[in-house]
């Protein structure tokens, strides 16, 4: 882990021992070789951010504001629907 994240391996020992911690850049390579967010990486939340779904984020935001509109109002009643069948089920 050390070499992909190019730091040497006695520092990330430091790291995992917690008697040092990462400047940002450092946790961001960590962060991002391990597919997890800073929050995650530093246990600020438990959830782990997938990547499919960040990815169609991105993308929805890059539309038009009324394409987005329609998306974001249909996802929103699926959430709701899903929601609600857990609730009942």
């Amino acid at each position: 882990m050390a070499k992909k994240i190019d730091i040497h391996v006695h520092v990330l020992g430091r790291y995992e021992r917690g008697d040092s911690a990462p400047s940002i850049e450092i946790a961001t390579r960590l962060g991002n070789e391990l597919s997890v967010s800073l929050d995650y990486l530093v246990g600020t939340t438990e959830l782990l951010i997938d990547k499919d779904v960040t990815s169609k984020i991105l993308t929805i935001q890059k539309l038009p504001d009324s394409d987005r509109e329609h998306i974001l109002f249909a996802l929103d009643a699926m959430i709701r629907d899903a929601k609600a069948r857990l609730a009942y089920s």
